[in-house]
């Protein structure tokens, strides 16, 4: 692969668009090149400003449909049956692919904006779009291990040291218990002290990440927090 193809590969990057070859050689040359970095960097802004140009308040229907999507489409990149052939020096990245995971992109960003108010002034959108907007950001849907309605997903930028939380379709936590999410980090889980009921059904929250975490995990826990985890874990999932 060419220098020329690597930089071609910027957007795609940014849209975490790239083929495991792609992205091994993209991610050598990154750090090297500036004009690289600056690329990604304004393609995650421009992403996250749409995204907030598009947030209004969404019909009733949007969150049903969303969720529904969510929980039968794949998460991960699926694995490649074969090697794909290096590309010739003529042959550039596929502009409807990015065109399309542009679209893909914008609208989950939109999505999660939907499910929070659809305000441009709420601070938790704010939070969110920043972390997004970062380079080294990561996004997971927590594995439901329990037999509870629901969902959380954590956003984080390591560069940033900060995470977002986003649970949704919870119930109610009971009397003196509230959710907590754990960051664990090799052998050490640590308590995030979020302890939210879930009163309206949501928990929105965000923290500081002080550790790199090597999973997530979300626990009932006494509302007045403790540093051991006390609950079976609800939600978990590796990073």
């Amino acid at each position: 692969m060419s220098d020329i193809d690597v930089h071609h590969l910027a957007a795609a990057y940014a849209l975490d668009a790239l083929d495991p070859r792609e992205r091994a050689a993209f991610e050598a040359h990154y750090e090297g090149c500036d004009v690289c970095r600056t690329d990604v960097l304004e393609f995650r802004e421009t992403m996250a400003q749409v995204a907030g140009s598009l947030s209004t308040p969404p019909p009733l229907s949007l969150k049903d449909r969303v969720m529904a999507d969510v929980a039968v489409t794949r998460q991960l990149s699926p694995a490649l049956a074969a090697p794909v052939p290096a590309p010739s020096r003529r042959q550039g990245p596929s502009w409807a692919l990015l065109a399309a995971a542009a679209v893909v992109v914008v609208a989950l960003i939109a999505g999660v904006v939907a499910f929070n108010g659809g305000s441009d002034d709420d601070p938790f959108n704010d939070e969110l779009a920043a972390v997004l907007e970062q380079t080294d950001s990561r996004m997971i849907e927590l594995d439901n291990q329990s037999d509870i309605d629901g969902m959380f997903k954590v956003a984080w930028s390591p560069s940033m040291g900060k995470a977002v939380l986003m649970g949704e379709d919870l119930p109610v936590a009971p009397d003196g218990k509230a959710y907590e999410l754990w960051l664990i980090s090799g052998d050490q889980s640590m308590a995030m002290y979020i302890l939210d009921p879930a009163d309206d059904g949501q928990v929105h929250r965000t923290l500081p990440t002080p550790a790199e975490p090597t999973a997530w995990a979300i626990t009932m826990e006494p509302e007045e927090g403790s540093a051991v985890a006390t609950g079976d874990i609800m939600f978990i999932s590796e990073v």
